[in-house]
This record gives structure tokens, sequence and C-alpha cells, in this order.
């Protein structure tokens, strides 16, 4: 068996482009999975983080409505408590496990929130409704609520923000219903 060099040589320079093409073909199909894959992962990654974005605006957004609604933060006397519970109170004040209720429930002290912080927070809702659409509908809402007791303050922020959303559906209240 004589090999002819020439023509070996002829064979060499196409097999060698040849393998180097699969080698190549291969490499960059591996590494399109492995760039897909991660692009999949942060997809993921984007959406979950949004979600909790979500979650903590519309926690705020309710805390901002305590406000609105003129409810400030509460306290918890435990010696008023520990008073009340104590067998000489409840004989004194006639009370028994039925009537207890009232008188437990005078010794949560409510702190109050002033008129400027109430109407604040109104346009806070109004505002926080026109820059983010998860809270749209929610905003809506709230103003349409906040409208049967600060009809001048509420009233014309939740006209705005219905004249801006085209949605559906859009909120009613009791009081609405009444009128």
């Amino acid at each position: 068996m004589n090999v002819d060099l020439s023509a070996l040589k002829d064979w060499l320079v196409p097999v060698s482009t040849f393998v180097t093409l699969i080698t190549a073909s291969v490499g960059g199909w591996m590494s399109l999975r492995e760039y897909r894959l991660k692009v999949q992962a942060e997809t993921r990654l984007a959406k979950s983080t949004e979600l909790e974005a979500d979650v903590k605006l519309l926690k705020l957004f309710t805390e901002i409505m305590n406000i609105a609604h003129a409810r400030g933060q509460t306290q918890l006397s435990e010696k008023v408590i520990e008073k009340v519970l104590s067998p000489e109170t409840m004989k004194e004040l006639g009370l028994t496990v039925a009537t207890l209720r009232p008188a437990l429930e005078s010794s949560v002290i409510s702190h109050p929130v002033g008129v400027a912080a109430q109407d604040a927070a109104i346009a806070a809702i109004w505002a926080l409704g026109i820059k983010h659409e998860i809270l749209r509908p929610v905003a809506i809402q709230a103003l349409t609520s906040l409208s049967g007791f600060k009809e001048k303050v509420a009233r014309p922020y939740l006209d705005d923000l219905k004249s801006k959303y085209s949605g559906k559906a859009l909120a009613s209240a009791e009081h609405e219903k009444k009128a």
C-alpha cells in the first residue's frame, strides 16, 4: 500500500476544514443553548422581582388608605387589660364573659390623623393610580369609597382617574348605589 502524499495533502485541507466547521457549529449550538437557558432564568427572576415589588407597592398603598380614611396607629394598653380582667374590677363594673368585649375594646387607643395628612393621602392615592397601572383599579375603588365622606377632596381625583382609565371594571361603592 503506497499512499500518495500529494493526494493525502489534497484531502487533508478539506477534511480539517470540515472538522473545524463541525466543531464550531457544535460549540455555537451549545453556547446558544446555554444563552437561551440563561435568558429564561433571567426572565423568571425579573417576573419574580416585579411580583415582589407589586406586593410591596400594594402593601404601602393599603397603609396610605388607613391615613386617607383617618385611621391612625393603634396601641393596646396592657395595664388597662390587666385591670379590666382582674376579678375585683370585673365584679365592680358588673362585667361577665358575655359583656367583656366592649370593655376590652376600650383598651385599644387609636391615634388621630390630621385633615392635612388625610387630604395628602387621598392625593397620593390618585398619584399612585396615575403612575402605576397595577394600582389604577385599586385607586379608583379607594377614591370611590373615600368620596362617601370626603367628596370635595376625593371626587375630583376620582373623576380625573376614571377619565384616564378605560378599563371596564370601574369601582362602585355602597354610597353611590344609594345616590
